[in-house]
């Protein structure tokens, strides 16, 4: 997704669907591929992008936008969006991958450029430490932890800041989720959109495996 200005939604939503593709590209093409080779299938490798190296600009302990923006976000008032770019300035353009820029012009703006599967978008950072650290509503998070469906509740689960009354995790969380996101889990800031995030999209790539 991109528009004129692309803001920290949008940053979001690219993000879901970076996993998404990596999610497609495992499925349609390595595991598939693999399987045709167990068989002695006759087949033309198909040569396919692989996104890791955007997921891990992204995500990365330490090192990714959404970490970065977490650790800035656990500073407090000290922190804001300037201070939050020049972090990411900092981190990620002295890195190894092609997929980050940030030109000088960018950076007097506060803004930076994400290479993704699907093509290049500008990011602006205005509001990205606010909206970190904006509260999903008690309301949303209790109607889906009743919902019949176990997906639904496990993403009921990440999204809440409330444990009381809510149904247990399902067998997939438990057996797929929760060993994924307890070595980095500490390293969110709490209860920030940025962990929320990327703790739906374990989820959601659990669930897909199963």
């Amino acid at each position: 997704e991109t528009f004129q200005k692309n803001v920290f939604e949008q940053f979001c939503i690219n993000y879901c669907n970076e996993s998404l593709q990596q999610q497609f590209n495992r499925f349609v093409f390595k595991l598939e591929q693999q399987e045709y080779i167990r068989e002695g299938i006759r087949w033309d490798m198909i040569e396919f992008q692989d996104n890791q190296d955007t997921l891990d600009l992204i995500e990365k302990k330490h090192a990714g936008i959404l970490t970065i923006l977490d650790e800035q976000c656990r500073l407090g008032m000290r922190c804001n969006d300037r201070t939050f770019v020049s972090a990411v300035y900092s981190k990620c353009m002295n890195g190894n991958t092609t997929r980050f820029g940030a030109d000088r012009k960018q950076q007097s703006h506060g803004k930076f450029t994400i290479r993704h599967y699907a093509g290049i978008v500008e990011y602006s950072t205005d509001g990205f430490v606010e909206k970190n650290k904006d509260e999903i509503p008690m309301e949303t998070s209790e109607l889906l932890s009743q919902s019949s469906c176990a997906f639904v509740r496990d993403i009921a689960q990440v999204i809440s800041t409330k444990t009381d009354g809510q149904k247990p995790p399902s067998n997939v969380m438990r057996a797929n989720v929760l060993p994924v996101i307890r070595p980095t889990y500490q390293s969110f800031y709490p209860r920030s959109r940025g962990r929320r995030l990327w703790v739906t999209c374990q989820v959601i790539m659990a669930w897909m495996q199963v």
